[in-house]
């Protein structure tokens, strides 16, 4: 039987989410009524416009920080240092939250500055449709419908990211013999947050890592295609720990072209999710059980240590901590701001 992401309409079927998205950690999202079709369109333009016409000079004056906002060069980023060290062939800018006049919290170079307006109100409805996805999985583990919302604000610190994707032209090609072992356009990782939105145009590339089945041992890599009108929401790490692992983080990556059109320039934007900075992450049991036993005890304490690095009955971590141990062990490049 083939295996494909699943697909829901949000604004209709938005009750359906969590089931949709518990087996393979992502789903799609047709036709969502934000961030609208032409807010999209917008925000491909204006990264085009950063990444293919902003002179170097100023890119370079805006580079990656502690903070995690800033200019990635291609290969500076290592997400898969192990399997690739040579670094993903991509660049990508990261801007934290706007203020409530639509003002940048960062440097920006000139031509992304002139458009935070627009960018500002596409990250705002991006927030908007995360909120809706929360709402969804609070209610299906039966706790209050704002338990997860509450603790994602749109007005105080948190380590939200809008980041912007380029991946550009390339004659390297995937190949089974591993030719090019060294080279890729993103390394398999997971995302470090509680939810991640992704919106991509034309040109795919995105695979996702399945668990091994009864039939093999082997974990296999499914193609993530790219979906018109459609949003990709996956769950992070943070969301996996946090609820026991009812909802699981997945491995994903982008592979080198398959094909003249792969090979050409790819475009994605990510908006990362993170709950307020002074959240308290730990995990959490079901109100509705009589034992209080933990949600995903089958994962076991040991890998949860393997997987994230945390110590499930360790006193628990603020989001801040989380994401700022998460974002050293994979940038060690980063300068200060």
């Amino acid at each position: 039987m083939s295996i494909a992401i699943p697909s829901i309409d949000v604004d209709s079927q938005a009750a359906k989410i969590p089931d949709a998205i518990a087996d393979l950690g992502f789903l799609f999202l047709k036709s969502p009524s934000v961030p609208s079709p032409e807010s999209i369109a917008r925000m491909f333009e204006i990264a085009e416009e950063f990444f293919l016409h902003e002179h170097i000079d100023e890119k370079s004056k805006v580079g990656y920080t502690i903070g995690n906002v800033g200019w990635i060069r291609v290969r500076q980023e290592k997400l898969d240092s192990e399997e690739h060290p040579a670094g993903d062939i991509k660049e990508a800018f990261n801007m934290r939250p706007f203020d409530s006049n639509d003002k940048a919290q960062q440097p920006l170079p000139p031509s992304l500055l002139r458009n935070q307006q627009d960018i500002a109100s596409f990250a705002r409805s991006c927030h908007s449709l995360c909120m809706r996805v929360l709402e969804a999985l609070a209610l299906s583990l039966n706790l209050v419908n704002d338990f997860f919302t509450s603790r994602h604000s749109s007005d105080r610190p948190r380590g939200t990211i809008l980041r912007l994707l380029y991946y550009p032209p390339t004659d390297l090609r995937e190949s089974p013999n591993k030719a090019h072992g060294d080279d890729i356009r993103a390394g398999a990782h997971s995302d470090y947050g509680s939810i991640t939105l992704l919106f991509q145009k034309e040109v795919g590339g995105l695979q996702i890592l399945l668990p091994p089945s009864s039939k093999s041992a082997k974990s296999e890599w499914l193609d993530a295609p790219v979906v018109k009108d459609a949003v990709l929401v996956n769950i992070g790490d943070l969301m996996d720990f946090w609820t026991g692992g009812k909802f699981k983080s997945t491995m994903h990556r982008v592979v080198l072209p398959r094909s003249e059109k792969e090979a050409g320039p790819r475009f994605s934007i990510a908006y990362f999710l993170q709950p307020d900075d002074d959240v308290l992450i730990s995990r959490l049991t079901s109100p509705t059980s009589e034992t209080e036993t933990e949600m995903g005890a089958d994962i076991g304490k040991r890998g949860m240590m393997e997987r994230f690095g945390v110590d499930p009955d360790a006193e628990p971590l603020t989001s801040k901590e989380w994401l700022a141990r998460r974002l050293a062990a994979s940038y060690q490049f980063r300068k200060e701001e």
